[in-house]
């Protein structure tokens, strides 16, 4: 495939609306639509991205005037070089050889730096970096940089203000060397770009007119959504605050503080429904065995998808009779993370070994790699062709089998609807499944590799219909304390919900009658004890004026009972004298009337 430089190598017939140059250049695409540029005034215009055989806006006719440089034929038996543009199909350019008359289909991105395939298996040659210049090669700088990203590219030329432009070079260049991702520097210098031109209305003309007043005043000035202000606001404020740290700048540290930032409205985890994941389980065997692999890997270890992309062939090790699969997980910047694994899924990635080895032996370093040839219609993916190169996210291959499992199966969701797929949902899918089993909160953050639970639990598990009928049933079984109060459920020990049983109070048939025909002072009781079971109880006997005793409703006619015997023993007692026994049995008459009290309150 050919490298083009759309913006360099390619000048549109097209006459700039306001300095009406000739000679527009393609700046890449904005919703669907080509966007042009005015090489002299910037002046920058949108049109339709269709890209017809004879395009009327361009005047250019894609077949004769166009060649597809070094794209060869697809035909094995003819290997010619010459390839044309034929048309779209399928929201893709399709090519043809002029000499035997092949097709085939290629994605359309058309971006101001990148190939005209992404499927190349060659990158683009690494461009000398250079600081002066507004066009920088991320690689150039950090070599780095993954083969999973698209482009390198970062361009300056619309962040405005020369002095501002400086320290937003500086500010990248700082992050390129941190090994930031290049989402992140993409994220930042489109902050500081939108900024500068904030700077240029208000005509500010250096750092130190830049005060707190001025940012406040940018907030309001920035009409976007929330969650972009919030990216915004966090982008500078680490630019401000890694600018006076390294001494480019002195900008005070309090600029942006925490209540500036737009309250975050948090979206509940949505993982995919059971009916559904259970019916693509089962049709996982109609996959092609690397896809129905794909699956099964990152569903158990919950991986994210650039994790599974990214996947080392030697990631498999034994230690003993565990096996552990080791994999990088940039997003927490650790360097690896083990988790332990079945032997099902440990033979899985071995299966994946092997086929990876007979495909490229020892060339080839990742466990899985991209396909091209992928059917919307077949499952079985009979034109599938593996490319030497790490899975892109976009497009994404795994989302488009799975898809195309789920149509050509017709598995619907809980609606009776056509299920939807994406890849970013088995995470959450693997997270919440392991959160509905009873694992606690705490193991299923480990497993995520989150370094808060709250983390995980607000984002990544969601509770069933199934474990909220089950919890909620805990909670209708109206448990009392021993001042009448309810128990909350969720402070009661794990073994209480397992095994009940284990905690229960009351004693057997033959105790109470040897309680009463002895007359001790000893009470039967009726309960539970909300102590774990491996600590050692200190109030032995006198449970009802203990804070761990559990009173349950179905045992109020036991309670009403007892009370009334232990008052006409109390009323023995004091007429016989026994002043220590009269204070025993107040004392369990008053606990016990506060219990009834709740249950006849609530019950």
């Amino acid at each position: 495939m050919t490298e083009v430089d759309w913006n360099r190598d390619y000048k549109y017939e097209f006459i700039c609306p306001d300095c009406e140059t000739q000679g527009l250049r393609l700046k890449g695409k904005r919703n669907n639509k080509k966007r042009f540029s005015c090489p002299y005034c910037q002046k920058t215009t949108i049109e339709s991205c269709r890209i017809n055989l004879f395009d009327s806006f361009s005047k250019v006719n894609w077949r004769r005037d166009y060649r597809v440089g070094d794209f060869i034929c697809p035909n094995k038996d003819c290997n010619s070089r010459n390839v044309q543009l034929a048309g779209h199909k399928h929201n893709k350019r399709r090519f043809r050889c002029e000499v035997c008359g092949a097709s085939t289909l290629e994605y359309c991105d058309l971006t101001a730096y990148s190939t005209v395939s992404r499927l190349s298996k060659k990158q683009p040659n690494v461009k000398q970096f250079s600081f002066d210049e507004d066009q920088w090669d991320l690689r150039g700088i950090n070599p780095n940089y993954n083969e999973r990203e698209s482009y390198y590219c970062i361009r300056f030329e619309k962040v405005k203000l020369n002095w501002f432009r400086v320290y937003a070079k500086q500010y990248i260049y700082h992050l390129c060397k941190l090994n930031t991702s290049f989402s992140t520097i993409d994220t930042n210098i489109s902050s500081l770009r939108i900024f500068s031109r904030y700077l240029v209305e208000k005509g500010i003309t250096s750092i130190s007119e830049i005060d707190r007043s001025l940012i406040l005043d940018f907030i309001n000035w920035d009409k976007t959504t929330n969650d972009a202000l919030r990216i915004r606001l966090c982008s500078l404020r680490n630019f401000f605050i890694t600018g006076t740290i390294r001494g480019w700048f002195e900008v005070d540290q309090d600029i942006i503080r925490d209540d500036d930032y737009p309250k975050r409205k948090f979206k509940a985890p949505d993982p995919i429904p059971d009916c559904v994941r259970e019916k693509i389980e089962k049709s996982l065997y109609k996959l092609p065995d690397p896809f129905a692999r794909m699956w099964l890997i990152s569903f158990f270890t919950a991986m994210r998808p650039a994790e599974l992309a990214m996947l080392k062939k030697d990631c498999l090790i034994q230690e003993g009779g565990t096996w552990k699969i080791i994999f990088n997980r940039p997003k927490n910047k650790e360097e690896q993370r083990k988790i332990f694994i079945t032997r099902t899924i440990a033979l899985v990635v071995q299966e994946q070994q092997v086929y990876i080895k007979e495909l490229w032996g020892d060339d080839w370093d990742y466990l899985f790699c991209h396909y091209r040839g992928l059917s919307d219609e077949d499952p079985t993916q009979p034109n599938l062709q593996p490319v030497r190169r790490v899975m892109l996210p976009l497009p994404n291959i795994f989302s488009k089998a799975i898809r195309c499992l789920i149509k050509a199966e017709d598995i619907r969701d809980e609606n009776g609807k056509l299920a939807k797929f994406s890849y970013r949902l088995v995470r959450s899918t693997r997270l919440t499944q392991l959160y509905n089993q009873g694992h606690d909160i705490t193991v299923v953050q480990h497993w995520a590799g989150h370094k808060k639970y709250s983390t995980t639990a607000r984002y990544y598990t969601k509770i069933t219909p199934e474990k909220f009928k089950h919890e909620i049933g805990h909670i209708q079984q109206a448990l009392f304390n021993a001042e009448g109060k309810y128990v909350a459920y969720d402070s009661l020990p794990k073994s209480f919900w397992e095994n009940r049983k284990a905690h229960q109070l009351h004693p057997p048939k033959q105790y109470e009658n040897f309680l009463a025909e002895y007359n001790m002072s000893n009470t039967p009781i009726y309960g539970y004890c909300a102590q774990p079971l491996d600590e050692r109880c200190d109030k032995f006997r006198a449970c009802y004026t203990c804070r761990c005793f559990i009173a349950a409703s179905e045992k109020l006619p036991q309670y009403i009972e007892l009370r009334d015997k232990l008052k006409k023993k109390s009323s023995e007692a004091l007429k016989q004298g026994q002043d220590v026994l009269v204070e025993q049995f107040e004392v369990q008459v008053m606990q016990l009337d506060k219990i009834i009290a709740g249950l006849e309150g609530r019950a």
